[in-house]
């Protein structure tokens, strides 16, 4: 599997991996330098490059098996590391004699960068913001909509005047993952952000810019990318 091209299509494999019976898994960071081999070692030991017709046959046989995903942060990260994840499905098989793993479904969820979390909500698996992610942007709104006059950073375009500090979180917010419960909380937002506004600036002032819609996550490929310079940023929220 080697490295994958961005972070948001390792979200979307391990998304695919709980969404396709994948219970379990365990989870790490190091370096982009040792992660070869660490890559060879979990290789080695668990099978995670099997075809998908191989990993059929062996859970049909009651074996458990494996698939592994990784992504590289950002080109200027020093040193650069890389966050990967390995699934696992139920079953026999070394892995759950060797190691400690988590569940999907468990309280302690599964998590991205400190700022997202993968969970189920009765309709399906998706990513969406932690609550202290959350409550850090409504805190930041909040704080904008509430700076007195002279705290205020105007600025004019062609366009004309806006606020350049709600204008940068909103463009945060348009940004981010367009998984569905991601969405969701992003609209959420808008409407405390515009609500804030509505409450706390005049209306002779500038008001918050309307912003297209936020696209949903399309279908990623696995291909990496011929260079890892081109593609290891770590999603904005």
């Amino acid at each position: 599997m080697s490295i994958l091209p961005d972070s948001l299509t390792y979200m979307q494999r391990v998304q695919d991996a709980a969404r396709l019976g994948y219970p379990w898994f365990f989870t790490g960071e190091l370096s982009l330098e040792k992660w070869p081999a660490l890559e060879l070692k979990l290789t080695e030991l668990y099978d995670c490059n099997l075809p998908k017709s191989t990993r059929s046959k062996r859970r049909a046989s009651g074996e458990a098996v494996t698939l592994l995903y990784a992504v590289a942060g950002p080109p200027d990260q020093q040193p650069r590391m890389v966050r990967w994840l390995l699934a696992v499905s139920d079953g026999k098989g070394r892995v759950h004699a060797r190691e400690k793993l988590l569940r999907f479904d468990a309280q302690d969820r599964c998590s991205f960068i400190g700022r997202y979390e993968l969970v189920h909500d009765g309709v399906g698996w998706s990513w969406r913001m932690n609550r202290k992610r959350v409550e850090a942007l409504r805190e930041r709104i909040h704080e904008i909509a509430s700076a007195p006059p002279e705290r205020r950073q105007i600025r004019r375009d062609a366009a004309g005047e806006f606020d350049v500090e709600i204008e940068s979180v909103m463009d945060e917010l348009y940004h981010a993952p367009g998984f569905r419960l991601m969405r969701r909380q992003i609209g959420k937002l808008v409407a405390f952000a515009k609500g804030e506004w509505r409450r706390l600036r005049p209306e002779s002032g500038p008001q918050i810019r309307p912003r297209t819609f936020l696209p949903y996550v399309t279908r990623r490929s696995n291909s990496v990318k011929s260079s890892l310079d081109a593609g290891g940023d770590a999603p904005e929220a």
